[in-house]
This record gives C-alpha cells, structure tokens and sequence, in this order.
C-alpha cells in the first residue's frame, strides 16, 4: 500500500514538472545531432545487461564525441567497471530510497539524451524525466507513462530483445543495426583458458524463477549418464553463494563414488572473475539465465533449457553452431535427460 502511494505521489509530481520543464517530443524517427552527454539504462539482472551490450557497442559508434554514461545495477558494475564503449558509471540505488540520489547525480551529467535499453519501473519513468534530459526514449513494455517521454516507441511481438533495443538507438539515429554480438570489456574475450586434460562440463542448475527449474533429480540423472559414459569428465556445479546448499542436494541421488568428479562451485567466483572460470569449460548446462547469456558473449559452447522462457525473445542469437536451444514444448511434457545427452555427445563429434 504505501509503495502505491509513493507510486502515486512521485507520478503526480511529474506531470507538474513537465508542464514547467517539457522534454523534447519527436513525432517520428529524427536523426539527433549535437548530442554531448547521454545516459543509457540497463540496471536490472546480468542477463539483459549483456542483451543491451550490442544497443550499447552502437550508441558510441553513433555518438562517437559524446560522453557516455552507464546506469548498471550495483551487482553488475563490477563485471562492466573496464568497459570501453562507455565512459562513466552510475551505480542503481533500488527502490525509493535511492530515488533522489539517482536523480541529483543525472541532473550534474547534464545529460541531453537519455535511452533506457531496459529499466523496470515505478522509479524508472520518473528518474529519466526529472534528470532534465532533452530527450528520453525507452524500450516499450506497454507502460501508459512511456506516452510522457519523448516517443512512445512500439514493440514487434516475440522480437529478439537484442533487436528491440537497437531499434529504440534506431529511432535516433536513422540507422539500422544488424550486429547482434554481446561484448564484455576486451580483457575478458582475450583471456585463453589454460588446457585441461579432463571433459569439464559445467551445471547452472538455478533460475530466476522456480517454475523454469529443471530440478535437481533430473541435473543427478545427466550426471551419472555423462560420467558413465566418459571416465576423464568432471562437471562443476554453479551458481552463487545463496544456491550453494540447493546444489549440495544433487549429492544424495548420486551413487557415492561419483561425488569426487562434481564439484560445487557455486559463490566461489565473483562476478568479475566468473568469465575466467566459464571459459575454463567445455560446455555450460543451464537454464535461461545470465550465466548462458555471458556464455554467449564470449563464445562458450552451451546448451540451453528454456523451461516457461521464450528462446525467440532471449536465446542466443550468435554462435548458433555452438550454442544449442532444447524448449519444453508443454507444461506438462519435461525435457528428457537422454535428449541433453544426445546434444553434448552431437557437440563433441563436430
């Protein structure tokens, strides 16, 4: 109740603000010039902040004098804090607490254009527009308060989010966008993993919602097929340090000798070394989550669960050889243990 009324209160002030302090509309596509100093959001989970990378890589390639300022979520900053295509960080402060600060630090950037590749409201609207941003587009989820930006932008069903965020640069740019490659800061598509002389599969058994879990009986089932089958395999469990103990589960269904190949991993790498021990793999397990996406930007093979997602709408879009998408085709149909089998023994051949 009380977050409907700060919702309600902070919505109402800036309709008062925007009748003495109008952003900038633009009834169409316009190409913008002039731009100095633009604000890109993208502060929620890891997974769409690297499906804004591309969004980003362009914004500079399109406003290559422009000073350009990252809005990241505090968890992820430290993966993005080398990052060359930008040129300053603001770190997300959540919920109303941090409201103010977010806006007192945009309105010292001075920031002519603001372009939110992806942001979850209420605070999302309001901040951009009291920054006292020229302009201000974001990518449409079909929220009314988009009407008060600068366009309200349309969104093609079951488009690529990679390809929705380009489209929202698009709009001021004139320009289209067909580089669909997630990128890290260069240090990380650099790094060549040391050889390893073991098979080393990797299990990313937890998702951002339950109900898109493969479940632990089923991770225990591939497991004793894949070190059945392959005396030199080791698979590493990930995760953070808040899924270490549900990873510990998948040892009561394994028989005892197996326990010394699987290793639980999960919390032992911060994010910012997480890309150095995923490239130490040779295959990723894994749900729709930004362990997947981070497999994608740098070229890890993987295999995809998409249990209750939509691989049109977050799937990898590069790589497809070496990045393999199995979907639950019903609620009520799993995915088969022997089907994931199949695609690591197919990924081994080739």
């Amino acid at each position: 109740m009380m977050q409907r009324l700060y919702t309600f209160f902070v919505n109402s002030l800036v309709k008062l603000y925007l009748q003495k302090f109008p952003i900038t509309k633009l009834p169409k596509p316009t190409k913008l010039e002039n731009i100095e100093n633009i604000i890109l959001f993208s502060n929620t989970a890891l997974g769409d902040t690297l499906m804004s990378t591309p969004a980003i890589i362009q914004t500079r390639k399109a406003f290559p004098q422009a000073k350009i300022t990252l809005f990241i979520a505090k968890k992820i900053y430290p993966l993005f804090r080398d990052y060359e295509y930008v040129d300053n960080f603001l770190i997300y402060n959540k919920g109303y607490k941090g409201f103010i600060g977010n806006i007192l630090k945009m309105r010292s950037l001075k920031p002519d254009l603001i372009l939110m590749f992806h942001s979850n409201g209420p605070q999302d609207i309001p901040t951009a527009i009291f920054s006292g941003a020229k302009y201000i587009l974001k990518t449409s989820r079909n929220n009314a308060m988009e009407n008060l930006l600068s366009a309200k932008l349309t969104r093609i069903p079951l488009q690529h989010l990679i390809l929705t965020r380009l489209e929202t640069l698009s709009f001021v740019t004139l320009e289209k966008y067909d580089n669909i490659q997630m990128k890290l800061s260069s240090k990380y598509h650099n790094f060549i993993a040391p050889p390893s002389n073991k098979q080393r599969i990797g299990f990313q058994m937890r998702t951002s919602k339950v109900a898109r879990e493969w479940g632990i009986e089923n991770f225990a089932n591939l497991a004793i097929m894949l070190l059945n089958a392959q005396k030199d395999l080791e698979i590493f469990l990930t995760g953070t340090q808040v899924e270490r103990k549900y990873c510990d589960k998948i040892y009561a269904s394994l028989p005892q000798n197996y326990s010394a190949r699987i290793h639980n991993v999960c919390g032992k790498y911060p994010i910012d070394e997480l890309p150095y021990f995923l490239k130490s793999l040779h295959c990723l397990i894994t749900g729709d989550t930004g362990p997947m996406h981070l497999c994608g930007a740098l070229g890890i093979p993987s295999i995809a669960l998409f249990i209750g997602a939509e691989p049109k709408l977050t799937g990898i879009l590069q790589d497809k050889a070496i990045h393999k998408e199995i979907q639950q085709q019903s609620p009520i149909t799993s995915i088969q243990v022997f089907e994931i089998w199949q695609t690591i023994h197919q990924g081994q051949k080739t």
